[in-house]
């Protein structure tokens, strides 16, 4: 434990994260035991080309899969291991944060510097000028409601969403959800961003990922390769082979007993 401590307190830490943080704010893994992927096929619901062809098909389909997946997530708080991170940042000892989740926690426990690999689910973004919208908790639940009275209702659905989605206030484009489907590249800037912070970083947090979804799972490699001490904290096997220190911990757990002495 003074190890780390010791190393957090030079700063220069970057630290990457994954489903396996939030699982304690109550979002299961995508992949894990009662994630979304066990009742809602992913080759349809987390593919641009499947998801609009499924909308004009069966809109009722996407209607529940876009209600049970945002009522998780508003349903979702910081844990103790977001808010941990948010304090060291806030002493200046965090160069920045990458994460793999969708799920805004690490914005709503306050810290800044946080790219956002796979994009935000509460973002909707203008593919043509880059200008992104935020939806707040209460757009989001009054937009379910709606969407769930009318279900059947294929012409109001449709009219619906594209209501609730926009277009850009600056050249008019229609927006789309500003997450990364399968099958698309990672947001260009937001990769030579973390790339800029993997290289800069003195030490690498790898926090509750599994390392199976690339680009990302390239990451620690790259650090490793560029001089960064890495430290996986992770209950299930990621990055043993490469990682300097293993902690098998929940983040949570790990975290809590971090500030009883830091």
């Amino acid at each position: 434990m003074k190890e780390i401590i010791d190393r957090l307190k030079k700063g220069k830490v970057c630290v990457l994260t994954g489903a396996g943080i939030s699982q304690e704010s109550g979002i299961p893994t995508f992949r894990g035991k009662g994630g979304l992927w066990e009742k809602y096929d992913p080759q349809i619901y987390a593919t641009m080309p499947q998801t609009l062809f499924t909308f004009l098909r069966s809109p009722q389909k996407i209607v529940d899969f876009v209600s049970d997946f945002y009522r998780v997530l508003l349903n979702s708080k910081p844990n103790f291991a977001h808010i941990f991170i948010s304090e060291l940042e806030k002493k200046g000892l965090i160069e920045g944060i990458i994460t793999q989740n969708i799920d805004d926690l690490h914005q709503k426990a306050g810290s800044k510097k946080v790219c956002q690999v796979h994009g935000n689910a509460f973002e909707f973004l203008c593919v043509r000028c880059g200008y992104k919208e935020k939806k707040n908790k209460e757009q989001i639940e009054e937009f379910l409601e709606k969407i769930k009275k009318i279900k059947s209702k294929r012409f109001r659905l449709i009219n619906e969403f594209m209501r609730f989605v926009g277009r850009c206030k600056k050249c008019k484009y229609r927006l789309r959800p500003n997450v990364v489907f399968f099958g698309e590249s990672l947001p260009q800037k937001e990769l030579e961003t973390a790339l800029s912070w993997l290289k800069s970083a003195k030490t690498l947090l790898v926090i509750g990922t599994s390392g199976v979804v690339f680009p990302v799972a390239e990451f620690p490699y790259y650090a490793k390769k560029n001089g960064s001490f890495v430290i996986e904290i992770n209950p299930e096997p990621g990055f043993e082979k490469i990682a300097d220190l293993v902690i098998r911990e929940r983040a949570q757990k790990f975290f809590e007993k971090l500030a009883e002495k830091f």
